[in-house]
């Protein structure tokens, strides 16, 4: 681009000045929160702005995964590690923002819960995706996402997941990748990138872990543990059953 120009942006004039609220499409970004409840529910602009951020994250945490698992099939370790510490950086924010909701009493969601109808966070596709591309290979997920999206269309965006990548990374050491662990917290400076990769997945995994511990409590204040949860799916019940979910079983 020559000096001078400016890169056009939708529905703006090129002879106009190009702006922070251009270049963020804020103007468009704050149109998509509307309340349907009529009259008003106050929480439910809080409910929908959380939701919609933590939608943003996933889509953030998707554009990390697809270049660590290049990274590690190329085997640039450090890079990887660096950005996977970024990943579970925003995994912990997810899980403080989750919170959030647990400020919102329980009669105060039940004001607006109708309004959502059969729709359901379980038909989240990106955190699906997320979830599969991490490695989670759990039978019952895969029922269960199979009833809302297309599980073979996610599974071939991701032919080798962030699980499989890891694993291969370790063939270096061992071709059983438990046998490979086991070498390698015995003697992390024998293989130190390695090492920090294992560190940086476990916290990963411990990050997503206490995510879904959140998500459960804060449904188990908003909804109880008794009343179902949305789209016919068991609520907490279930919720609580992804709390035993591994990306990476080898390393526990």
């Amino acid at each position: 681009m020559l000096k001078g120009e400016q890169k056009e942006t939708p529905n703006r004039h090129p002879a106009e000045p190009f702006t922070y609220g251009d270049y963020l499409r804020v103007p468009e970004l704050t149109s998509l929160q509307t309340p349907l409840q009529d009259p008003p529910a106050h929480d439910e602009m809080l409910f929908i702005i959380v939701q919609q951020v933590q939608e943003l994250w996933f889509k953030q945490v998707l554009y990390e995964l697809r270049d660590i698992v290049t990274l590690l099939s190329s085997g640039m370790l450090l890079e990887a590690v660096r950005l996977q510490t970024r990943v579970n950086k925003i995994m912990m924010l997810l899980g403080d923002e989750a919170d959030i909701l647990g400020a919102m009493p329980p009669q105060s969601f039940h004001e607006f819960r109708h309004v959502l109808t059969s729709s359901s966070g379980l038909e989240s596709e990106q955190f699906r995706e997320l979830e599969l591309a991490s490695g989670l290979k759990e039978p019952t997920f895969l029922k269960l996402i199979d009833k809302f999206m297309d599980v073979e269309a996610l599974q071939a965006r991701w032919p080798v997941t962030l699980h499989d990548a890891f694993c291969r990374a370790l063939e270096s050491v061992d071709p059983d990748p438990v046998a490979a662990l086991v070498t390698l917290y015995a003697e992390p400076a024998t293989h130190p990138e390695l090492f920090a990769l294992a560190e940086a997945l476990s916290e990963y995994e411990v990050a997503f872990s206490q995510w879904r511990f959140h998500h459960v409590k804060v449904v188990e204040r908003t909804i109880g543990d008794r009343s179902p949860g949305t789209a016919g799916s068991s609520g907490a019940g279930y919720l609580g059953k992804t709390l035993g979910y591994r990306f990476f079983p080898e390393l526990w």
